[in-house]
């Protein structure tokens, strides 16, 4: 229990400095998965952390917010625990369950949230570590985030058939894609007549929301479209238009 009661005093006593990756892995620990779908309806829905080190503690804070560098947390889904240690070489599921917020969640599209895993080291256990704070010393922490996907129920589409049909219009600078469907469309790679178009989650151009559209600069405007997007399992399933 000490190491926990220091983390409640570190934004007190200490400075402690946050490094957010976007990825299932950092800092040694680690989400076994790069995203979470929690189809409505589910009691609940475990997400499994591990600590890949062989010598390194981690205490660990979980929680979720309505964006991705968001920090204040959203409790339309609970994530429990919210707070526990992670021993080297093991890993722990914690669960998400629907918060009182769920049920006022749009029931014909997919809602969206960013599930954060915020890990510090917590080998310097004791009168160590405890000094440390009491001087201000700065902590680094580093967090993983990844999407989770609240989906209701009796959606008329399966996820291949929303991501296969997506439409595309020529603009003055390039091209829009329409996305008619009612799930959230994240795109790893997208070409026009063989010219790739660049995509880049920093640019916020990546992730297509329900009945939404994205506009893409790109020289080409004619020709093949082909593009893949990422699967309920983390994997490419790739799609083309003549």
């Amino acid at each position: 229990m000490k190491l926990l009661n220091l983390l409640r005093t570190l934004p007190v006593f200490a400075t402690l400095f946050f490094i957010q990756v976007e990825t299932a892995s950092a800092a040694g620990v680690g989400i076994n998965a790069t995203r979470v779908i929690f189809n409505q309806g589910n009691q609940s829905v475990p997400v499994t952390l591990r600590n890949s080190t062989e010598k390194e503690e981690y205490l660990v804070q979980v929680y979720l917010t309505k964006t991705a560098k968001g920090t204040a947390q959203d409790q339309t889904l609970d994530v429990l625990p919210p707070m526990f240690y992670l021993a080297s070489s093991q890993q722990r599921d914690v669960r998400l369950v629907e918060g009182a917020g769920a049920s006022v969640l749009p029931k014909d599209r997919e809602s969206v949230f960013y599930f954060h895993a915020r890990a510090i080291a917590a080998s310097e256990k004791n009168a160590g570590q405890q000094n440390a704070v009491m001087k201000g010393e700065v902590k680094i922490a580093l967090e993983s985030v990844i999407k989770v996907f609240y989906r209701p129920k009796n959606l008329t589409l399966t996820v291949e058939q929303a991501q296969g049909s997506l439409t595309f219009e020529e603009t003055a600078s390039g091209i829009k894609v329409i996305n008619p469907s009612p799930y959230y469309i994240t795109l790893s790679s997208l070409s026009v007549g063989g010219k790739a178009v660049t995509l880049n989650p920093e640019m916020n151009n990546t992730m297509i929301a329900p009945f939404s559209n994205m506009d893409y600069p790109t020289p080409v405007k004619k020709g093949k479209k082909v593009w893949a997007a990422i699967n309920d399992l983390g994997g490419r399933s790739e799609y083309s238009q003549p």
